[in-house]
């Protein structure tokens, strides 16, 4: 319905590109000198690349030198933004961002475009020989993820994510004091993304795009679906065909602190979630409400999204154990409580502060990226592409269940989870707050989803199963996801 000015198939780009791509190999065979400027291309100029901008330009020896979104508004704000953090330069404006990985003066890219493009854009980075700094989640799905650390494996670049919570100073701190027995064993770890967010709202029309976009380069892979909702930037989040709600959105931040402290164990071979879209009455299809369980590392985990507030007249989200967004590692001699800027240890009587652990939010995780761009050291990344792709699929596998799931009964849901306590006290906070937004559970149930099971060597699901054929979608020709495995 939207088409680009000029069709420019993914075919004829890698046809075109292939001798570039071998040329900018070569040329980036030599490690960049320690005073050599990295030169920086942005992909996606929405809300996060400003922070991501503004960081990558005031680092010594960068350069941005490029910019590119499907929205021409979006590249206007960016370079205004950046001002002196550009270095004085004057970056090139691309909308389509395959021309922009064509240019042989550019390093490396930060991608921060809406969940449904980072695979692709990834994947065609590696191959045109740029290094890449990917926002979360890494992929948009479980097949993604496994095919963009292949092509990094492949193609010998430098892939990091946006998981910024692990270069926190207080983090790294407090998680090797649990990892080196001064808490005992981890008995129990819980994630929590409470948010106070609101509802979306719904359209009786659908949205036209805003003309300032091309409408084709935004939509890429994902299917070209009406749009409901009233605000085209950003809400794309609660859209399950490019986004994946707060469980992919936040969530996936916390996950990757479970999956860190636990020592980054192999993906469960199980993961089963309850939720629902509760209340709002609006154009999204993400649950707004969402609990996900599974074992990792041998440690039983709990992951909890709650985007609703605790009242529709207040305006706070509810906490627990005083913690909103962060994670709670419960141990034999104590329990650690924070998340991004550090946290706190509580003694074995769940009250007394014993130890504290200041963070500072991770301000070094991008230059720890620049770091590993100039050693060629994949090791040297604290959020290399394979660990944040696993990250990432915690999110996908709860929302595969929740998805494939069933309408259950309040009764009929509070059966299914009799033999495990601590899900029966989330579901009764649950019940509570809902009952002050006056959810009638009886024309509103929850979702129980199903078991969902995972082969954690191939990290493919396995069986039969509905969440089965989620697994890898149908891509809008031309932006297919490769398969590389």
């Amino acid at each position: 319905m939207h088409q680009p000015t000029r069709p420019f198939t993914r075919r004829r780009f890698l046809l075109q590109t292939a001798g570039t791509v071998a040329a900018t190999a070569a040329s980036r065979a030599a490690v960049p000198g320690a005073n050599e400027t990295i030169r920086f291309g942005l992909i996606g100029c929405g809300g996060r690349m400003r922070g991501l901008a503004k960081q990558f330009g005031s680092i010594k020896d960068t350069r941005i030198v490029a910019v590119c979104d499907a929205d021409t508004a979006h590249m206007d704000a960016i370079l205004s933004h950046l001002g002196k953090s550009a270095q004085g330069a004057s970056p090139r404006r691309f909308t389509d961002y395959r021309k922009l990985l064509d240019r042989d003066d550019i390093d490396a890219v930060v991608i921060a475009s809406p969940n449904h493009w980072h695979a692709l854009q990834t994947i065609d980075a590696c191959k045109a020989g740029k290094d890449v700094y990917v926002e979360k989640p890494v992929s948009h799905n479980i097949w993604e993820g496994v095919q963009m650390a292949a092509a990094a494996a492949k193609s010998k670049r430098i892939v990091q994510a946006g998981f910024q919570n692990r270069s926190d100073t207080g983090l790294r701190r407090a998680f090797k004091f649990i990892q080196d027995g001064r808490l005992g064993k981890i008995r129990s770890v819980r994630g929590l993304c409470y948010r106070n967010r609101s509802s979306i709202g719904k359209r009786d029309t659908p949205l036209d795009p805003p003309a300032t976009i091309d409408y084709n380069l935004w939509l890429g892979p994902a299917r070209d679906q009406p749009i409901m909702r009233p605000k085209f930037h950003y809400d794309w989040h609660w859209i399950f065909n490019t986004g994946n709600g707060d469980i992919g959105n936040q969530g996936p931040h916390e996950l990757d602190l479970v999956r860190w402290v636990l020592g980054d164990p192999a993906l469960p071979a199980a993961v089963q979630c309850f939720g629902e879209r509760f209340a709002w009455n609006d154009a999204g299809d993400t649950p707004n409400m969402q609990t996900a369980w599974f074992e990792m590392g041998g440690v039983p985990c709990i992951f909890e999204v709650n985007d609703m507030k605790t009242t529709p007249k207040t305006n706070a989200s509810p906490a627990f154990k005083s913690i909103r967004v962060g994670i709670i590692v419960t141990c034999e001699e104590g329990e650690f409580r924070g998340g991004r800027g550090g946290g706190y240890v509580v003694g074995p009587d769940g009250k007394e502060r014993i130890r504290k652990f200041p963070g500072d939010a991770g301000k070094g995780h991008q230059k720890n990226f620049i770091d590993a761009v100039r050693s060629r050291r994949v090791e040297d990344l604290r959020a290399p592409v394979r660990e944040a792709h696993r990250s990432s699929a915690l999110a996908h596998l709860a929302n595969l269940s929740v998805r494939t799931g069933k309408h259950a009964p309040l009764d009929e849901l509070k059966k299914a989870l009799a033999r495990k306590e601590e899900l029966l006290e989330v579901l009764d906070r649950q019940t509570r707050q809902l009952a002050a937004w006056k959810v009638d559970l009886d024309r509103t149930p929850y979702r129980l989803g199903p078991s969902v099971q995972l082969d954690p060597d191939t990290e493919s699901v396995t069986g039969p199963s509905p969440a089965a054929q989620l697994y890898k979608p149908d891509y809008r020709r031309p932006f297919v996801v490769p398969e590389l495995t």
